[in-house]
C-alpha cells in the first residue's frame, strides 16, 4: 500500500505544480527539478553505496547478498540500502545533504525475520524487516526491493535464526545443567550424598534427582532417558 500511497501523492504533487506553474515560472522549475534529484544518477549512487560497505568490511568478511529499495517505495526520502555478510547485517541511507547512515546487528541478536511481497512486486518489490534482542535491539526493514534478492536475504537470515536460537537453547541448558550439579556426560553425584551410602541408594538418589530437573523442564525427557541409562550402567 506504501507503493501506491507515494504514486498516487506524486501524481497530485505534479498536478499541484502544474497548476501552479501556469502563473509561476519557480513552480514550473520544481517539476524537472524534483525528477532531477530523485531518478538522474541513481545507479551510480547505487555503486558507490556498494563501494561504501566494501570499505567497511572486516578482515575475513564477505557479503553474501544485497537489496536495494525499489524508488516507488521511496520517492519522497532516500531509499535504504540492506546488505547482509557471513558476520552480519548492515543497513545504509544517504543523508539529504551528503554522507550515510550506516546501523548494524549482529547475527546472533536477530530474533525475527519477516518477509513480505508487496502488490505488484515488479513495481513495488518484496518488503523485509528484521528483529533484533537486546542489547542491540531495534529493527531493520527494506520497504520494497527486488524480489529474487530478497528471498535470497531471507533464506540465509532464515538459516541464521536458527542456527543462533539452537545455540541460545543449547547454552541456556548447559548453564542450567551447571547450575544444577549435573556433569555433562550425565554422571553426577546427588548434593548431600553421604560416602556411607550403599550403592543402590544412591543410585535411588540420583535418579530421583534426575526426575526433579525432568519436571522442573531442566532437561527434557530424551536427556532424562540418557542419564538414567548411564547412572544404571555405572559401576561402583
Amino acid at each position: 500500500m506504501r507503493g501506491l500511497l507515494n504514486i498516487f501523492l506524486l501524481i497530485i504533487m505534479v498536478l499541484a505544480l502544474l497548476v501552479l506553474a501556469a502563473s509561476s515560472l519557480v513552480a514550473g522549475l520544481l517539476i524537472p527539478l524534483y525528477f532531477v534529484l530523485v531518478f538522474a544518477g541513481a545507479s551510480r549512487r547505487e555503486a558507490k553505496v556498494k563501494t561504501k560497505i566494501e570499505a567497511m568490511l572486516l578482515p575475513g568478511e564477505t557479503v553474501v547478498a544485497g537489496v536495494i529499495e525499489y524508488r516507488a517505495m521511496a520517492l519522497f526520502r532516500r531509499r535504504v540500502s540492506l546488505v547482509i555478510t557471513n558476520s552480519r547485517m548492515i543497513s545504509v541511507r544517504r543523508k539529504v545533504l551528503g554522507g550515510y547512515r550506516m546501523i548494524d546487528r549482529q547475527w546472533k541478536d536477530l530474533s525475527d525475520a519477516q518477509m513480505d511481497e508487496n502488490i505488484f512486486p515488479a513495481l513495488f518489490g518484496t518488503e523485509l524487516s528484521f528483529s533484533f534482542l537486546e542489547p542491540s535491539g531495534g529493527k531493520l526493514a527494506v520497504a520494497g526491493g527486488s524480489p529474487d534478492d530478497a528471498a535470497e536475504i531471507y533464506k540465509f537470515s532464515q538459516s541464521q535464526e536458527q542456527a543462533w536460537e539452537e545455540k541460545r537453547r543449547i547454552r541456556s541448558m548447559e548453564e542450567n545443567r551447571s547450575f544444577s550439579g549435573i556433569n555433562l556426560g550425565g554422571l553426577f553425584q546427588a548434593a548431600g550424598m553421604a560416602s556411607d551410602v550403599s550403592p543402590t541408594d544412591a543410585i535411588a538418589n540420583e535418579i530421583n534427582n534426575a526426575k526433579s530437573l525432568l519436571a522442573s523442564g531442566v532437561v527434557s525427557d530424551a536427556e532424562f532417558q540418557e542419564i538414567k541409562s548411564k547412572i544404571l550402567s555405572r559401576r561402583f
